[in-house]
């Protein structure tokens, strides 16, 4: 089929393509997002890390927690980093985490003059340091709060429009917890919000009973496909790991534990120990196994070519970019695959 080059192909929610005339349509080139967040560290070596990563476009650190006192959240913004980054090219979207507890949660966003109070100090926060986005990371939440989060996102976006400071929302990969995923109504966040990120990480989690990868490629995969049913790919941030766990059996007791490590630690321990890594297929990433002190040890590995292949996925659905937990985990030669733009 032979198309004329007044038409552009448009994807529709669900990735369902169509064509439509360009005479009545005005286009815009947005450049992918490249983000990744700070985590436990200093502002002295959060600015180092922002060194030799020139695709890196987008900071995060950890600046705004919800509070149970009357002030409702806690502030620690810093205005040096938010220097730094711009000196370098970087744009610095904080984060607003909610400790994980419903509880805490639904007694502010369920209370319109606490989230008024939430909403308020949040802009002046963001505006006096300069910052130029917010990541809102909202997770263990109770099904009663699933309106009163769209709607405290979407009077955020309304307070912080006028200054151009987006707003990003992070929601788990779709699955059956109603805590963990059905509390988030994905399909209005999208609507409201700037971005969405999809953590694409903890298909095994740590603390769980069955060791397993981090993230399976098929398993991201078929995330990013049923949250394109819900938002256009172009507002969709693909959340990926610089970390991997390494799982841990007793084979007299069988229990299992997990010790999250980095990517330097991983080569680290294929090191010391000779091993050779082998290719799982259905995982879409490197593998090994090792016994020791009758335990069994066992890595998937997260590396350049596990990263490109996630990668991919943002490149062929046409997303708005990839989010990294966490800078600083990761070996060196990961930013040299980053070629979005």
């Amino acid at each position: 089929m032979n198309i004329p080059d007044y038409y552009y192909q448009v994807q529709l929610l669900g990735g369902k393509k169509g064509w439509i005339k360009k005479s009545p349509v005005q286009a815009t080139t947005k450049n992918r997002i490249v983000m990744g967040w700070n985590y436990n560290g200093t502002t002295e070596s959060y600015i180092q890390q922002l060194q030799n990563k020139k695709n890196l476009n987008v900071v995060s650190p950890r600046w705004f927690s919800l509070s149970s006192s009357e002030n409702v959240v806690t502030v620690s913004t810093d205005s040096k980093y938010v220097q730094a980054a711009h000196a370098s090219g970087k744009q610095v979207w904080p984060l607003l985490g909610n400790r994980f507890d419903p509880v805490l949660t639904d007694s502010i966003i369920s209370n319109p003059q606490k989230r008024q109070k939430l909403v308020t100090t949040l802009r002046d926060s963001l505006i006096q340091s300069d910052s130029d986005g917010i990541n809102v990371d909202f997770e263990n939440i109770v099904i009663k709060n699933k309106q009163d989060f769209v709607i405290f996102i979407g009077e955020l976006k309304a307070a912080l429009k006028p200054s151009g400071i987006l707003v990003s929302v992070f929601v788990t990969r779709t699955n059956n917890d109603p805590f963990w995923s059905g509390s988030l109504d994905r399909r209005e966040l999208g609507k409201v919000a700037d971005y969405i990120i999809m953590m694409g990480y903890d298909e095994y989690w740590a603390g769980g009973t069955q060791p397993g990868s981090v993230a399976t490629l098929p398993w991201v995969e078929e995330g990013i496909q049923l949250l394109m049913n819900d938002v256009p790919s172009h507002k969709i941030i693909l959340g990926v790991p610089f970390f991997t766990r390494e799982w841990v059996t007793n084979l007299t007791t069988n229990k299992v534990k997990s010790i999250d490590r980095t990517m330097a630690e991983v080569n680290q321990i294929i090191n010391a120990n000779g091993l050779q890594k082998v290719w799982d297929e259905k995982a879409s990433q490197y593998y090994v196994e090792f016994t020791a002190n009758e335990e069994k040890h066992q890595i998937w590995i997260e590396d350049k070519k596990s990263l490109e292949l996630r990668l991919n996925i943002v490149k062929q659905n046409h997303l708005g970019g990839a989010a990294a937990w966490h800078i600083g985990s990761e070996s060196p030669d990961i930013w040299s695959i980053y070629h979005f733009n």
